[in-house]
């Protein structure tokens, strides 16, 4: 009996670990099906509806009812961006082809809850241990991708080019290297890299992942996520200093960070607004053309809580349609979400993105949970500052997964005596001493 457990529970982690590998391996490639689906959403939709025919067969009420709650907190900021779009479209009066343009690029192609229910997928089947299932997944396509560009070129012309993108810190970037460049890949290592510095484990498996997710990160060497990771691993160690001393005090210091963030990104639309880059571009700092993007754009909103938006998808038709400016995206998400929701749906999308995640996640004393919630948001802020990182549904899936994750199996044996007054079998504590 006890083999035949063994057997099925390696077959589980066979499968879903195969239907993440190509969720994190086939990034541009679509199905047609009347609607153009891409491969990485179709296999994000089998991982959720496998863990929900997991449950149905053998339901464990404790850990579905955590996730689930977990995955729909998470994805407030996808409602919040439907219903504020509604709103904008019925005052606007605009036609049923806008809206249904609109609604199907917000839940066919970035669907924020889809993919929060992927990772929640890993977390149902693994506890936390899906945590790291998930990093192999990402590791094993990554790798992947580079040895197919190492099969091609030779191992030196592949290292040599990468030493020499490291130690230039990517001024010098080679035809080979280049390939490895996969953006959507190198933000979700980043996230990890964040998290797995910020809890490190004494286990030999940590340091191999650790390894590998440094060198699949550098060899994308992408300098905004260096530069962001940096940042938010010194905010999230002095948060931990003082939590050391007082945890209601770190707590208030990382809610009130939250606050000040978004503040300075609604400011940060204001100063668009105002020609800031302008004045940098004067400076003699190169903004890589966004002076002429903004400048393009800047007759689609006004910066005044009057503006009610245009609806979610709006400026993406235009610059694929109406417009000459080069570009497909304003490589901006921030203008981008106040020009598409809004004055005030940009405030509340925010609020949703960052404080409410960071009060959920961390409430109830969990001190850790809240900075380390906080730091990876403050991530995400920072790298999409210079890429439309919001519209990389593999990193909300990472995102998802190290909020929800960390601190999960806790979370589900409290679940469990609250509705049960005890903790069942599988979800008991096990001192394995590894992380898988």
């Amino acid at each position: 009996m006890c083999v035949e457990k063994g057997i099925l529970s390696k077959i589980k982690v066979f499968y879903f670990m195969v239907v993440a590998v190509m969720m994190y391996y086939f990034l541009t490639e679509i199905i047609n099906l009347g609607v153009h689906v891409t491969y990485r959403h179709a296999f994000a939709f089998v991982l959720a509806a496998s863990a929900i025919l997991a449950f149905l067969y053998n339901p464990n009420i404790a850990r579905g009812i955590t996730v689930f709650k977990s995955a729909l907190i998470y994805s407030v900021p996808l409602f919040v961006t439907i219903v504020m779009s509604l709103f904008i479209w019925f005052v606007g009066t605009v036609d049923i082809e806008v809206i249904s343009r609109g609604l199907s690029s917000t839940l066919i192609y970035t669907n924020m809850l889809s993919f929060a229910l992927a990772a929640s997928a890993f977390l149902y089947i693994f506890g936390e241990k899906g945590i790291w299932y998930n990093l192999i997944a990402i590791l094993a396509a990554n790798i992947l991708m580079i040895l197919t560009i190492i099969a091609e070129y030779g191992m030196g012309n592949y290292f040599s080019e990468l030493i020499a993108l490291i130690t230039s810190f990517a001024a010098e970037t080679g035809d080979i290297i280049i390939q490895a460049e996969v953006h959507e890949l190198a933000f979700c290592l980043g996230a990890y890299l964040i998290y797995m510095f910020f809890k490190p484990k004494r286990d030999i498996m940590f340091y191999i992942l650790l390894a590998l997710s440094l060198f699949c990160f550098l060899s994308a060497f992408k300098r905004i996520g260096i530069i962001a990771i940096a940042i938010c691993l010194i905010i999230a160690w002095i948060l931990k200093f003082i939590a050391r001393y007082s945890r209601e005090t770190a707590y208030g210091i990382t809610m009130f960070l939250s606050v000040v963030t978004v503040i300075i990104l609604v400011g940060y639309i204001a100063l668009i607004k105002l020609d800031a880059f302008v004045l940098l571009e004067q400076m003699g700092i190169n903004t890589s053309g966004r002076v002429e993007i903004y400048n393009a754009v800047d007759k689609f909103y006004d910066f005044s809580p009057g503006f009610l938006g245009n609806g979610i998808g709006f400026l993406t038709y235009q610059l694929n349609t109406n417009m000459k400016v080069g570009v497909a995206a304003v490589h901006n998400d921030f203008l981008q979400y106040f020009i598409d929701l809004g004055f005030w749906g940009y405030i509340l999308w925010l609020l949703s993105m960052t404080v409410m995640r960071t009060w959920y996640f961390g409430s109830k004393g969990k001190t850790d949970n809240a900075i380390l919630t906080f730091v990876l948001i403050l991530y995400l802020v920072i790298v999409s500052s210079t890429d439309n990182t919001m519209n990389y549904p593999l990193l909300t899936s990472v995102l998802a997964i190290l909020m929800i994750g960390h601190g999960f199996d806790e979370d589900v044996r409290k679940q469990e005596i609250k509705m049960f007054g005890c903790v069942s079998e599988p979800n008991k504590k096990k001192e394995s001493g590894t992380i898988l």
